[in-house]
Order: C-alpha cells, then structure tokens, then sequence
C-alpha cells in the first residue's frame, strides 16, 4: 500500500462477481466460488490487520449465481467486519427483490469528509444475455452529484460504461452510456468509476475522470476476446479484490490484488 496516502484518506475495498451458487459445495465453469471468495476474505481480512479496518466494503454486483436468499446470506456471513460498512449494487445475474430483503445493504449513496460515493444500478431494461441500463431515476440520481455538499464523488456501478475492445463483452456493457456521459462530461466532482462484470482488471482514463474495472472472485475472462474465454495465465486466472484510498486533494489510490494461491 502508498506508505504516502493522507491519514485523512478514505479507505474502500471493493469485491465484485462472486456468482455464489444456492449452495456452497456447488460448482461454476469448473471451480468453486464460495472457496475462491473465502480466499480473498481471508487476504483483505490480513490487509486489516496490517493496516487497520477498512472504512467501507462494495460488493458491486453479479454477488449470486442465481439471486438465492442462501447465496446473499453466505456474502454477508463471510464479509462480516471486512469493513467499517458494507454496500452492495446489484449485477445482471442478480436478483433485487431477494437482495432488498437485506435491508442494512440497502444504501445508495455514503457521504464521508470530501467524498461521496454513488452507488448506481445498472441492470435495468435487462436484455437476457448480460446487459443493463441505467433507469431514468438512476440518471436522475447521476445529474444531481453536482449538487451534493463534497468536493469529489466516485461513483459504482456493475455494468462498464465504455468499450473495452472485447467483442462480446462490448455487447453487453452500460446500454445507455452515452446517456451516463453525457451527464459525466458536464461534472466537475466525479473524479472515478468503478465497475465489475468483465472479471478482468482495467484502469483507464477519460478526460479528468479514472475509470476502474476491479477483476472477479469468480473464474476470470481473458481481455480482447471475439467470444467468452476463461482466463487461463496462472497469475490473471487468481482470484482477486481491489483497495483504494480516496485523498483530500481529489486524487485516487488504488491496486488490484489477487491472493496468494488460485483456487481452480
């Protein structure tokens, strides 16, 4: 970690596409997803007793292979005191209504210091292979970050709202994203975008803004693809997590960390 970052940082872990099954002993493309989460809990559960307790946990979507209430209840059991808070987004693979049961991860938008994170969901007008959109309130919800009382926002949402250069992953990105930058493009506040739903690493730029893309728990999807492609480089196939710290100034921390051994 920055031994540099601003003790008056904000720090985050964000945890994304798990796809847990009804049951834990249950299998997806060839592994075991509750066994690989385990692993990354265990890694982020090390970073705070190296470096303290994080202030705020995202799971950002794909969380439950098929939106069963056992799958949702075994995240929460698992990431219990990973962070000060826990927020979750849903994914396309999710289901809301069962998700909305759980009522403490029901928070849209969190407020620290200077920051604000904005946790916006992207699974509307789903098309029934992967994709989603942002709703007309959740657009509503995106225009309004300029009057908030902070000085940066960093927003999370499941679906990319850019091209990644992967055929089938571009299929079934943020629909109405030219909605979501047309919005963005007029902020002065967001300084960065998180997402999921690649299971792949990706930290790009547009102007001021950082965009991120934080890999899977679950089985990883190889980058620049014409079709689905399990990853299979014995460092990338990892299962993994991602830590930022959010600084007074504006600017972003952050590392994509993949645990020791790969749970296959």
């Amino acid at each position: 970690m920055n031994s540099s970052a601003k003790s008056t940082s904000i720090r985050l872990v964000q945890i994304t596409d798990c796809h847990l099954p009804q049951a834990p002993d249950q299998s997806f493309k060839h592994c075991y997803p509750d066994l690989r989460l385990d692993a990354v809990v265990d890694a982020v559960r090390e970073m705070n007793r190296t470096a303290g307790m994080f202030d705020h946990l995202i799971l950002s979507g794909d969380l439950a292979q098929g939106g069963k209430a056992s799958a949702y209840a075994r995240i929460l059991q698992k990431t219990t005191e990973l962070a000060q808070r826990r927020h979750w987004i849903p994914g396309n693979h999710d289901d809301a209504g069962v998700m909305a049961q759980f009522s403490e991860m029901q928070a849209k938008l969190v407020v620290q210091g200077d920051w604000a994170i904005l946790l916006l969901n992207s699974t509307s007008d789903a098309d029934g292979v992967g994709g989603g959109a942002l709703s007309n309130s959740e657009l509503k919800r995106l225009a309004e970050v300029e009057q908030l009382a902070v000085k940066y926002v960093l927003i999370v949402l499941h679906h990319p709202p850019i091209e990644v250069g992967s055929l089938w992953q571009d299929q079934i990105k943020l629909a109405n994203s030219e909605a979501f930058w047309r919005i963005l493009d007029k902020s002065t506040k967001v300084k960065g975008i998180s997402f999921g739903h690649l299971h792949q690493a990706l930290h790009r730029r547009r102007g001021s803004v950082e965009l991120f893309c934080t890999p899977a728990t679950a089985p990883q999807y190889k980058v620049a693809q014409a079709e689905v492609t399990l990853e299979d480089d014995l460092e990338l196939v990892k299962p993994g997590f991602r830590w930022f710290n959010l600084h007074a100034d504006g600017s972003i921390t952050t590392e994509v960390v993949r645990v020791a051994e790969s749970i296959l």
